[in-house]
Parts: C-alpha cells; sequence; structure tokens
C-alpha cells in the first residue's frame, strides 16, 4: 500500500513551534468519571469536554523532547494520557484531532462487543429445513446459513453433516440452499484498498465464512531471477476459479512480493508480484473470494460420500411452515476466546464479523451502535468515521482522546480485566495495547504501570511516517520515559 496523500496546512509541521503555539491556543479537554446508574447498576462515563488552560508538567517536556527527534519530522504526533480515574493527565495539541488509527481500531470494535453482545456470545451455523427427517427421508430443502462465524472451519462443516447421517439421513428430496449473503455494506468495504482484498488479511466477510477464508498458494521459484514462479498449489477455491499467474522469481531473501488480486464472489483469480529464489517451494496467502460457493461444493460432496441421495426436486414454498427446523448446529467458541486471538494477531475478518454481529444485534448501521452507546457514556467522538471495525480502510479516523477514552471506559467495566488481559504486554509487562500498523501509519492504545503502580490509560498516533523507519525502539523510548515518571 502507498502511503496516504500528504495532509495539508499547518498540521502538516511536527516542529514543537508550533505545536506549542497550538497547545496555548487551543485549550485542552478536562475528563472526569461521573456515576451513570442505569438497569444494569453504576456504569463509568466520562463528562463532556472543557476547555481548561494549558499547563506545563512532566509528561510534556518528555513528549516535547521525544517528537523533536528528526526522524519524526513532518509526522502527525498525537499522543495522551489519562489517569485510572480517567482524569486528563497529558494531551498533546493533536490528541484532538482525527488521524488514522489503523488496527488500533479493532479495540472499539472488540471493547463495544464486550458490552453489548457480552462474554457468553457465540456466532451459530446450522443446518435446518422446513421438514422434519422422517425415515430417513428430508421431504424438503436442506439450508445451511450462519450469521458470520469467522472461524467456522472444514472440520466444522464436516461434523455438521455427520451428525445429521447418525441420526439417520438417507435422502434430502429437495435442493442444497447455501445462504450467500453478507451484511449491510457487503463483504468488503469500498474504502479497502484494492491491492488489499484479495490477499490473507483482507478477506471479506460473509454470512458464511470457511478457514477464515484463506487460500494457502505454494509456488516453485524459476531457477534464476526473473523466471516466472510455477503455481504449484490453489488451495480450496472453487472447483471453477480461473489463475491468472504473474508471478516471478526474485533474488533470494526478497521475501513475499506476491499480491493478489480478486473481488467478491468472483472467478478469477490474479497473482503478480515476484518469490525469492531458492531451492524450497514458497508459500503465500490469498483471499478466497466466494466462500459461500466453496462452502456449497464440500457439502454436498460430504453428503455425497456419506451416501446421501439428493434428488434436487422442486419443493412448495416453506412446506406450509412459517418457520425452519433447526437440525444440527455449530456454536463458536465465546467472545473472549476470539477477542484473545483477533488481538493477538490483529484478525481483520474476525474484527469485521463483530463489528456487523454489533449492528445485527440492534438491525442498523454497526458504527451508528457504536457511536450511540459510547456516546451515551460520555464520548462525544469528534471527527470519527468509522468506515469499518477493522481498520483496514485508511479513511478511518478517530482521534486519540477518543480512542483512549473507549479503552479506558471498557477497562472500568464489568470484562475490563478479561479485555485487558487480551492484549499484548511489552515493556516487561508495563503496558498492554493494541498495536495498528500500515504504510505510514503507527498506533499504540491501551494501559500502562506508572512507577507508583497506578495504571492509566494512553493512546499514541503517527501518520505520516517515513515507512522506512524504525519507529517501534522510538515509540518503547516515550513510553519508558512516561512510565517512569509521576504522571504529572
Amino acid at each position: 500500500m502507498k502511503t496516504a496523500a500528504a495532509i495539508g496546512g499547518i498540521f502538516a509541521v511536527a516542529g514543537w513551534g508550533v505545536a506549542a503555539w497550538l497547545l496555548v491556543s487551543k485549550p485542552l479537554p478536562s475528563i472526569v468519571i461521573a456515576s451513570n446508574s442505569g438497569a444494569s447498576g453504576s456504569v463509568a462515563r466520562i463528562e463532556p469536554e472543557k476547555s481548561v488552560p494549558a499547563k506545563e508538567g512532566e509528561v510534556d517536556g518528555v513528549f516535547r523532547e521525544w517528537s523533536s527527534d528528526p526522524a519524526l519530522a513532518g509526522a502527525l504526533l498525537g499522543f495522551c494520557l489519562l489517569d485510572e480515574n480517567g482524569a486528563l493527565v497529558f494531551a498533546s495539541p493533536l490528541a484532538s484531532t482525527a488521524l488514522c488509527p489503523a488496527s488500533a481500531l479493532k479495540t472499539v470494535t472488540t471493547a463495544t462487543a464486550f458490552e453489548l453482545l457480552g462474554p457468553e456470545f457465540c456466532f451459530t451455523t446450522s443446518l435446518d429445513s422446513y421438514s422434519p427427517i422422517k425415515n430417513g427421508v428430508l421431504a424438503g430443502d436442506l439450508y445451511l446459513g450462519g450469521d458470520g462465524d469467522p472461524t467456522f472451519s472444514t472440520a466444522d462443516l464436516e461434523a455438521l453433516v455427520d451428525e445429521l447421517v447418525r441420526g439417520g439421513l438417507k435422502q434430502v428430496s429437495g435442493k442444497i440452499i447455501v445462504s450467500t449473503g453478507s451484511y449491510f455494506d457487503g463483504p468488503v468495504s469500498e474504502h479497502w484498498n484494492w491491492g488489499d482484498i484479495g490477499n490473507a488479511y483482507g478477506v471479506g466477510a460473509f454470512a458464511l465464512n470457511l478457514d477464515h477464508n484463506r487460500l494457502n498458494l505454494r509456488f516453485r521459484p524459476g531457477a534464476r531471477e526473473g523466471d516466472r514462479a510455477t503455481l504449484l498449489d490453489t488451495g480450496v477455491a472453487t472447483k471453477d476459479t480461473k489463475w491468472i499467474n504473474e508471478v516471478k522469481t526474485a533474488s533470494p531473501g526478497s521475501g513475499d512480493q506476491v499480491v493478489v488480486y480478486s473481488e467478491p464472489y468472483g472467478r478469477t483469480i490474479r497473482l503478480q508480484g515476484t518469490v525469492p529464489q531458492g531451492p524450497e517451494e514458497f508459500a503465500v496467502g490469498g483471499a478466497l473470494p466466494d466462500p459461500p460457493a466453496r462452502v456449497e461444493e464440500l457439502l454436498r460432496a460430504r453428503l455425497e460420500a456419506a451416501k446421501v441421495k439428493i434428488l434436487e426436486q422442486t419443493q412448495p414454498l416453506n412446506q406450509g411452515r412459517s418457520v425452519r427446523e433447526e437440525l444440527a448446529s455449530h456454536r463458536s467458541a465465546p467472545l473472549p476466546e476470539i477477542v484473545d486471538h483477533l488481538h493477538k494477531v490483529s484478525d481483520n475478518l474476525e474484527a469485521q464479523c463483530l463489528f456487523h454481529a454489533i449492528g445485527r444485534k440492534q438491525s442498523t448501521d454497526p458504527s451508528w451502535v457504536i457511536r450511540r452507546h459510547w456516546g451515551d457514556r460520555g464520548v462525544e467522538f469528534k471527527g470519527l468515521r468509522m468506515i469499518d471495525g477493522n481498520g483496514l480502510a485508511r479513511a478511518d479516523m478517530i482521534r486519540p482522546l477518543d480512542l483512549a477514552k473507549v479503552n479506558h471506559l471498557v477497562r472500568r467495566g464489568p470484562q475490563g480485566e478479561r479485555f485487558r488481559q487480551s492484549l499484548t504486554a511489552y515493556l516487561d509487562g508495563k503496558v498492554r495495547a493494541k498495536l495498528g500498523a500500515m504504510s505510514g501509519v503507527k498506533t499504540d492504545v491501551g494501559f500502562i504501570t506508572m512507577a507508583d503502580g497506578r495504571e492509566f490509560t494512553f493512546c499514541l498516533m503517527a501518520n505520516g511516517l517515513n515507512p522506512q523507519l524504525d519507529y517501534w525502539p522510538l515509540r518503547n523510548k516515550l513510553l519508558q520515559q512516561v512510565a517512569a515518571g509521576s504522571g504529572r
């Protein structure tokens, strides 16, 4: 992906002289916690932002020195720190400006899922029909439907079929009907890059997903640089997929430079780029364009292998029934286990499926559900643009202050400790946070333990970085200095 276009105007300058002028001319908000008693009892909330005089402090000096590093010149840097009660300790000038968060936006999705879906939430995939199985015959159509389980696997599908077979199924008089739907805005966002959506990290989110909707492609490099690389294995794509392989061989150690181009429900996959020269086969991940179609292929194959006849006869509409009967079902792992994996590997599909599950719960756009939920708790979301639930869209925008507030509030909620445990620990355990990264963008949001043992909430966002910059050591330097201080 190419670095986003430069942002014009005064914010394009990273020098502290401009930042200091902004700090004085634009007073920072004050954040405190109040009680909001509802049906579920007292919950933490944040009061609306108020203007307060700018003040110098320990963290102010640390950030000022850190942000003056020449390596950060020209970048947009937003940093804020909230104390254990949600009071604002420090906010840099750009902490109140919406920036691109990358995958750190996932914490807004997962925090909302913990609070609205609850820790017992599971996705469900089921085989059902308007007719029961009698004497081994299902006198109707067999339906396979799901609510977007991102963890549904080939083994799970096979187990569903085996459950029917053990129950005596010998014949389906009607058709096999597999849900082909997606969600409010389709399997992928129109704001996702064309170079992302065909690759393993940019898979679409469907009502029926399979094996994380990923293709495992294997190449044999050519004998010389520039030679065509041979595609050996196309993974689990549908049988009618057309492959266009333009991948060539590059120098040893050059790594995975393959870009996979496809579209949702499509049947053509184009492979471009290079794989490194060497004696070993080289594996590349791609996106499965049409998971429901592949699920139908496997479902039919499993039924046929079990000697179940599928007659494909046209059936009366709904067989005179208003509700389908569940014949077999699979439930995913509960929400906390999904979030553990999601945060650990920054899984885009899992985050997007939870995002849509949040919207489905209230039958509306999930971004509005999220805005309303946290807005009722005092988060104002100035400048928020939540295109998706995983941060893959470069058009996603959120203020560091708002990202920190959401993390602070979920931490003080009933699932706060479980949420914290799902985050990555670093700096000898002083920090637990979710990272976000794409070309020129780096974000950290989470919790930092201060020298006196208190746990603060922080958010650090950097946009417009030199893509070649080794940013993480710089990030570590700032957070180590903050953690060593008194939090003033």
